[in-house]
């Protein structure tokens, strides 16, 4: 071949490997870790809970999560080794955290499930048994990210404190950090400051004030990392404002230009309009006073538009219910979004009755249908749904309440990606703690009634199978017992070894029993004597 031609045909294939490199799609990659077992220092409540919520909105947001919960340091070790194979060069690595933390001499530590007590002097201890949050970081750009989130719902307090002065001191906060670029890091609170897992010692919320608040900012589009840390700073500092504490979470920037991890396609302000077009006002997804003001079409707009700006949404809610169906247009969808937003968010931390809650909530999605399938409505009514029925179970008699929680759980659409999974299994574990862990098979049922692909998330929840080997000691008309039985085919995979071991352990004729043989024996799961117990009883 010509010398000539030889570097043409060398030239266009190194562009064409170029082209091939650059062309791979750019993967959201996301690590959530929840710790709330912890076996030397204090529990958490809502670590977990945390750790799923955010898991849940990320999904969402394109992201493939590998979530994992109460781990020991090898666990967490183990974790990140997968976290790092998935990440490629120029992927989004995000890294989010609840659980303990502790800050040695400016540094910052995640505290693993298995970390030792600790006393003053023995700091190296810390060191030798959690992972320090910068070296998250570097083991992310190591591979190549572009951009690195590091969000840290881990600023409690110190959880070393001794009584009588022994313990490790410290505040319990976490050390500011100077992050390299192309990181963007977000605290629950600032530095040194500890932040709140719940409000009071009696509030039923399932996150901390921190996350609760976090979930609601990614459901909303067209936000970037540095505005949603501006309103995180707001809300949480006044929440915890209410109770007289002092939280005002932190962010460090390092990321050059903006990053919008739930982008809505639509122009930004960042983004101007190509010249002789005309910018369209964001609807449902933006707030009108964030929203580039438009010229009234008529004083009844303007009013509206006056009762937003003023936040007086109970005045709004009504007028709005005024507007003739035929003007309702995505203005009135957006104000209509701000008045449910703006009206009920109070209500996730308020001592209100549960049944007025649960009322403020029935009367927004009839009165105004089309929230029924906007992310930030579902996902406050979640929230103050879950907290109303938690005191519900514990207040009033608790066949209604759980009845009545069922029916919320299948009113909420089928259509609106995992909300109505995610609902249903918070609400199993919340029946499971207040009444027994079999009144959760219900609920875990109508989990497993959604797309195939949700399967595999609820059949690997840790509390399913307790849930259900409690359940199929039911009588077999119950509920429970026929929603077990549901689960166990549903969810052989996972389920059908602890089903078996469970038959050698019941003595004489059982419920149990007679509940599970028939699934067994179909599937020619038993051997030996469990196999002929089990046929003598199914042929009574």
């Amino acid at each position: 071949m010509p010398r000539t031609h030889l570097c043409l045909a060398i030239l266009a294939l190194s562009v064409a490997i170029g082209f091939a490199t650059t062309a791979r799609a750019e993967k959201r990659v996301a690590l959530l870790v929840g710790n709330n077992a912890y076996e030397n220092i204090p529990r958490l409540q809502t670590a977990v809970n945390d750790a799923r919520a955010v898991g849940t909105a990320l999904r969402k947001l394109g992201f493939s999560v590998i979530s994992v919960e109460n781990q020991s340091r090898r666990a967490m070790s183990e974790a990140m080794l997968a976290f790092d194979k998935a990440i490629e060069p120029g992927d989004t690595a995000l890294f989010f955290f609840a659980g303990h933390g502790f800050e040695i001499q400016g540094q910052n530590y995640l505290l693993p499930t298995d970390i030792p007590e600790v006393r003053e002097g023995q700091e190296e201890l810390i060191r030798d048994s959690a992972i320090p949050a910068g070296r998250i970081i570097d083991r992310l750009q190591g591979r190549g990210a572009r951009t690195v989130v590091l969000v840290l719902d881990a600023c409690r307090n110190n959880p070393f404190e001794r009584p009588g002065g022994r313990g490790l001191k410290g505040s319990g906060g976490l050390a500011a950090m100077t992050p390299a670029e192309g990181v963007f890091i977000m605290f629950s609170a600032g530095a040194k400051q500890t932040a709140l897992d719940r409000l009071s010692s009696t509030e039923r919320a399932s996150n901390s004030v921190f996350t609760r608040n976090l979930i609601l900012r990614l459901a909303e589009k067209d936000l970037t990392l540095v505005q949603i840390a501006k309103r995180l700073q707001l809300e949480v500092r006044q929440l915890a404002a209410s109770v007289g504490r002092d939280q005002t979470p932190a962010y460090y920037d390092q990321v050059v230009g903006e990053i919008v991890l739930n982008a809505s396609g639509r122009l930004t302000p960042a983004d101007p309009p190509p010249p002789q077009t005309t910018a369209l006002l964001s609807d449902v997804d933006k707030r009108a006073t964030e929203a580039v003001p438009a010229s009234p079409a008529d004083p009844e707009t303007a009013e509206l538009d006056a009762l937003a700006a003023a936040k007086s949404w109970s005045e709004l809610r009504g007028h709005l219910t005024k507007v003739r169906p035929t003007a309702r247009d995505a203005h009135w969808a957006s104000l209509a979004e701000q008045a449910a937003i703006g009206e009920l968010t109070p209500l996730a931390t308020s001592p209100h009755p549960f049944d007025d809650r649960l009322a403020a909530l029935e009367h927004y999605a009839t009165t105004f249908p089309i929230l029924n399938d906007n992310p930030k409505f579902l996902a406050l009514r979640t929230s103050i749904g879950l907290s109303a029925f938690g005191d519900c179970l514990e207040q009033a008699y608790a066949a209604d309440c759980r009845r009545q929680l069922e029916s919320f759980v299948r009113t909420t659409p089928k259509n609106v990606g995992m909300v109505r999974v995610d609902l249903a299994r918070d609400a199993a574990r919340l029946v499971g703690r207040k009444l027994n862990r079999s009144a959760a098979t219900p609920f875990f049922a109508i989990a497993i009634e959604a797309p195939a692909e949700a399967n595999a998330a609820v059949c690997a929840d840790p509390d399913l199978t307790d849930a259900v080997i409690a359940a199929l000691g039911r009588p077999p008309d119950w509920n429970e017992a026929k929603a077990a039985g549901a689960l166990t085919e549903a969810c052989w995979n996972t389920l059908g070894t602890a089903v078996v071991a469970q038959v050698a352990r019941e003595a004489g004729e059982s419920y149990y029993l007679g509940n599970a043989c028939p699934i067994l024996l179909q599937r020619d799961a038993l051997t030996g004597l469990r196999a002929a117990r089990c046929r003598e009883i199914k042929s009574r």
